[in-house]
């Protein structure tokens, strides 16, 4: 017992340790999607899943602004280098279980050998993986999941990268994509069926509102 306790005491003070240092955590899942006229890829960049370090990012707690003004895009965390492009675009989705998530568009700089190298890989899907390059302002140790809970992070950049500690954190392949818009399409058809069977007032309005946020989410695909 004492054992397991001093074990605790331990991962708590590395926890302490984290805070204010900049940590990269590779995500992958294959690019969302691939436009190849525009030079563009769509990622996942972070997840709320325990990576291989064992450090779960909060989701809610993300602090992107100073990424914003300087959405740096690099190859493998060279930010000593020039960037391959930059990040035109952030929000935030939620993946099949619900679990909130960052996705970003990278518009690479293919007029430069590296950059245009790198998105030739990314489309024959030879890299996949991006990695954020982060710095923790408050981390927790949770016994539960045996896991360091990263919150308040401070976006700096976000690498493509050859192999990612996230499992989950890739670039979105077109059929995630078909499958995620037809999941919604179908849960939009539900939602005008059951309008039709409503005569409550304030039913309807909550439906109405899901439904209009299901449109946002086609509107984004």
């Amino acid at each position: 017992m004492n054992k397991a306790k001093s074990l605790v005491e331990i991962k708590r003070e590395k926890a302490l340790g984290m805070v204010g240092a900049k940590i990269e955590v590779q995500v992958s899942h294959k690019a969302i999607s691939i436009d190849e006229e525009k030079k563009t890829a769509t990622f996942v960049m972070s997840t709320e899943n325990v990576d291989r370090h064992g450090d779960i990012i909060d989701q809610d707690s993300w602090m992107l602004e100073f990424f914003k003004v300087s959405p740096m895009f690099f190859l493998q965390h060279e930010s000593y280098n020039f960037p391959i492009g930059k990040w035109i675009e952030t929000h935030f989705e939620t993946d099949g279980d619900g679990k909130k998530m960052l996705v970003g568009t990278a518009e690479f700089r293919t007029e430069f050998e590296d950059a245009a190298r790198a998105f030739t890989h990314v489309v024959k899907g030879d890299m996949s993986a991006v990695s954020v390059g982060f710095i923790p302002h408050r981390v927790d140790y949770d016994e539960v999941r045996d896991a360091f809970i990263l919150y308040d992070c401070e976006l700096l950049e976000c690498s493509l990268v050859g192999v990612g500690s996230n499992r989950q954190a890739l670039v979105k392949s077109k059929d995630d994509i078909e499958e995620a818009k037809e999941s919604v399409i179908d849960a939009k058809k539900a939602l005008d069926e059951k309008i039709k069977n409503i005569s409550e007032k304030n039913t309807i309005i909550s439906i109405l509102k899901a439904r209009e946020n299901l449109n946002k989410a086609l509107r984004r695909m």
